[in-house]
């Protein structure tokens, strides 16, 4: 599935244990991008997060992995914690990118059961905001 708003465009693959998309993965990708988004003005270049959390409302009771920045955001469901994210964003590469290498079989074991990437949309990175500090 893929959606914009006036800042983001947001693609999310469907959930490979319920069918459908998950609304949780999607709530916590926005909020995830829109706080670091707004964090941008006062941060570094290199500034990134990354961390896992419970998504509480998803029925399944995943667990999410997710790595952002300004310009990108990936969120993994129930990927294996010993996987490096790094490994997880060659995948998502795989998924949703046009400029995808190939990557070494066994990577990944197990494949997460649902993916979404945030992309700002231009006008709205790090690198075109101004930071007016207030007086």
């Amino acid at each position: 599935m893929i959606w914009k708003t006036n800042t983001h465009k947001f693609s999310a693959t469907i959930c490979q244990r319920t069918g459908k998309n998950c609304p949780a993965l999607a709530r916590m990708a926005r909020a995830l991008a829109n706080s670091v988004g707004k964090a941008g003005p006062t941060t570094t270049a290199g500034f990134g997060i990354e961390g896992s959390c419970d998504l509480t409302h998803c029925t399944s009771g995943c667990t999410a992995r997710f790595r952002s920045g300004p310009e990108e955001t990936r969120v993994f469901c129930d990927a294996d914690s010993d996987v490096a994210i790094d490994h997880l964003d060659s995948y998502a590469d795989l998924m949703f990118g046009t400029d995808s290498r190939p990557i070494p079989a066994g990577t990944l074991s197990r494949p997460p059961c649902a993916m979404l990437e945030v992309l700002a949309l231009s006008g709205n990175t790090r690198a075109q905001a101004e930071y007016r500090p207030s007086a």
